[in-house]
This record gives structure tokens, sequence and C-alpha cells, in this order.
């Protein structure tokens, strides 16, 4: 099964949050309201600005926001701004280190599964994700309780 970790969960749910309001919010506000640790937000929070999916401002005033509109926004891009860019198998990667390589009969197949699976999530927005969970502004620890 594939599987996304426990930190691109967290940070998919740190952007719903903030989709809610998206005036600046300190780490220490974010991880309350998601019901995270702190440490675990503040790393989450750095990919995530590092990506330029979320802005920051340092400062007694400052914290996080959404760098863009979240319809501009895809589950890709948050599991990328976690993961890197996600491979399916070793051969899909870019710089697919695989020995046998040169000779394998599946690496076609594999690369049309993992470019389907890539633009499956690039379709996915962030908008849209908020709309299937049925509220405008999803109850974010809920979605996370179990992982906690």
């Amino acid at each position: 099964m594939l599987k996304i970790s426990k930190l691109t969960d967290y940070a998919t749910a740190i952007v719903l949050f903030l989709q809610k309001d998206n005036s600046l919010h300190s780490s220490e506000y974010i991880a309350q309201r998601v019901g995270l640790e702190i440490p675990t937000v503040s790393k989450v929070l750095k990919l995530l600005t590092k990506a330029q999916i979320l802005s920051s401002i340092r400062g007694a005033n400052g914290g996080y926001k959404l760098a863009k509109d979240i319809a501009e926004v895809s589950l890709y891009d948050v599991i990328a701004a976690i993961e890197g860019d996600t491979a399916i198998t070793e051969c899909t990667k870019i710089d697919s280190l695989c020995a046998q390589e040169k000779g394998c009969d599946t690496r076609s197949g594999w690369e049309k599964v993992n470019n389907d699976i890539k633009n499956i999530l690039l379709n996915m927005t962030i908008k849209r994700m908020a709309e299937l969970n049925g509220v405008s502004q999803p109850d974010i620890k809920i979605m996370v309780r179990d992982y906690v």
C-alpha cells in the first residue's frame, strides 16, 4: 500500500487549518489549534515556507499564513514540500541508481503509474480537499487525532 508520512499528513492539516483564517498565526497557536506538538508544527511550517506554500513574518507580531490561494496549492505541492519529489519506485526517480535498470521490463509501466499518481495529486487542490471534508472550515483536530 502507498502511504504518505505522518509529517505530510500533518502538513496537509496545517494548510487546511490556515485556509480557514489566512491571518498571521504563531507556531504555538497553530500547534494548539491543530492538536500537535510545537516542535513538529515548527518543522512542518519551515518546510512549507521553504516551498513557498506559506509565508512567514518574524518578530513579536509575526507568524505564518498562506502564501497562495488554496485553489492554487495542490496536494502534490504539500507532499513534495515535506518529502521531496516523490517516486513510487527507485527507477522512477530522476537520479535513479537501480542496478537492474538497463535490462528491466517494468520501468516503463512504473513510470506510467508514477506519472498518473503524480497527476492525480497535482489536480487535487487544498481547496477541493476542504470541500471533500464536507465543510468549508474542516475540524482539523478530528482529521489528525488518530496519528497523535
